[in-house]
């Protein structure tokens, strides 16, 4: 019992010391950055005459220091997340279906490992009543990344399929930094795509206009977001777990296509086939292959190709 007071009232004197480190590098970012806005004074007279140098180089360290101000605002309240969230995907499929017993599961980890019951109590609530925020974060984190750890080429699955079908609206789930999303666009398609992850979605957005593509976006989970009825030609689950089945399915015009890859651990035996089995089943693959996003190695993966009947 000593021992773990003396644990929680480091933990504590941690957060505390955390906590003013951060708060005395954004007063010396904030305060850094006006003296060098005022020693450029004279500087705005020479842009004003037809230089833009300056403002340049002002406005990229601008964009610097904000994105510095942005991580060091990223305290370490949800830093337990990515670890959990690793550790709960590679869960058996039967051991995820519900998240309060994800939870229990998690508890009972945390406690044979020995940590303290007060951080313990402080995970579980954030992800009890937290939980849209933290996965925010961490896609925001992932997709953010000075050094990304996922693939941003198309996916080629995706690729194969659309090769020589027609053009028509598609519908990115998950779209994260719009690799796929962007694809769509440049073959022509129509395409909407949706993701939690707000930065990445801004992103995105930035890299079709560079590329003079029109992509509409929308930062929001899969249970917030509007599917319709009868509005998609395709609708593209890459790497991204299939929670909304009956109003994707809905939202598909007759003739439709769902087109979805991802991990067979995600799902018990044939259970991808299950939830689709409204549709028609064109592809199906289920095979040990090398991973297209962020697991980039030889494991199981799935892949589906599955039309709405009625055309």
């Amino acid at each position: 019992m000593m021992a773990n007071e003396m644990t929680i009232r480091r933990l504590k004197t941690q957060r505390r010391f955390w906590f003013q480190v951060h708060l005395y590098l954004d007063l010396a970012l904030v305060t850094g950055f006006s003296r060098w806005l005022w020693k450029r004074r004279k500087e705005r007279e020479q842009w004003r005459n037809g230089s833009s140098k300056t403002w340049a180089r002002a406005g990229t360290l601008a964009g610097t220091l904000l994105l510095a101000v942005h991580l060091i605002a990223q305290v370490p309240e949800f830093n337990f997340y990515p670890e959990f969230r690793r550790w709960w995907f590679a869960l058996p499929a039967d051991q995820r279906q519900s998240f309060e017993s994800v939870l229990e599961r998690y508890k009972q980890r945390l406690s044979t490992e020995g940590t303290p019951t007060e951080e313990i109590g402080r995970r579980l609530q954030l992800m009890r009543t937290r939980r849209t925020e933290l996965e925010a974060d961490f896609w925001d984190r992932f997709f953010t990344s000075s050094t990304p750890e996922f693939n941003t080429k198309p996916n080629a699955f995706l690729m194969s399929v659309v090769e020589g079908r027609p053009a028509g609206r598609a519908l990115d789930v998950g779209m994260g930094a719009g690799r796929n999303t962007i694809f769509l666009a440049q073959r022509g398609w129509d395409v909407t795509g949706f993701d939690p992850a707000g930065k990445a979605v801004a992103l995105a957005q930035q890299r079709a206009k560079e590329l003079g593509l029109t992509i509409h976006t929308q930062v929001a989970l899969d249970r917030e977001f509007d599917f319709g009825h009868g509005r998609w030609d395709l609708i593209l689950l890459s790497w991204m777990p299939p929670n909304e089945v009956a109003r994707m399915v809905a939202g598909l015009r007759p003739g439709g296509i769902v087109v979805f890859e991802g991990p067979r651990t995600w799902f018990p035996q044939n259970g991808l086939l299950k939830q689709f089995d409204a549709l028609r089943v064109i592809r199906y693959e289920d095979q040990v292959t090398r991973g297209d996003y962020f697991v980039q190695s030889d494991i199981p993966v799935v892949r589906l190709l599955a039309e709405k009947p009625g055309r």
